[in-house]
């Protein structure tokens, strides 16, 4: 893939990436993204080292601003690294597959991710009570609002 464009246009970088992308799709997933059955998703990914990876030099004369740090990744006790699985949750479209994610989980850990996503009062909830709160939260949300606007 190439990096950004020389005149620093970062949304026409963006652009070609996406074509890229795009163009090595299938026509199907083309086709599913289309009609919103699929989406694509952003996933930040660590720099490899490789030069393609790293950030293009700044071109106006201007100072960038400093990012802010990213918050430490947590995974909870058992390993089970929450963001992560609040991205796989983000891209599942149908609440059974959101269910058989979350089923073989702990209930320990499903309490993490509850916290992490903002679910209050889910401390006396039995698990497969918890995976049904969760996967609303999520994947049942998206659906429903999806419903309310093919209306």
């Amino acid at each position: 893939m190439t990096g950004t464009p020389p005149d620093g246009d970062l949304a026409a970088g963006v652009l070609a990436r996406v074509g890229e992308l795009l163009s090595g799709l299938s026509a199907a997933d083309v086709a599913a993204l289309a009609q919103g059955r699929a989406r694509l998703v952003v996933v930040p990914v660590a720099p490899t080292g490789h030069p393609a990876d790293r950030p293009a030099a700044p071109t106006s004369a201007t100072p960038l601003p400093t990012p802010l740090p990213a918050a430490p990744v947590r995974p909870t006790p058992s390993g089970v690294d929450l963001d992560a699985a609040s991205a796989t949750l983000d891209t599942m479209a149908h609440r059974r597959d959101g269910t058989a994610y979350l089923t073989p989980w702990s209930i320990r850990d499903l309490r993490a991710l509850a916290a992490r996503l903002g679910l209050r009062g889910v401390g006396g909830l039995r698990k497969a009570e918890l995976v049904e709160r969760l996967v609303d939260r999520t994947i049942g949300f998206r659906v429903a609002s999806a419903a309310v606007r093919a209306r």
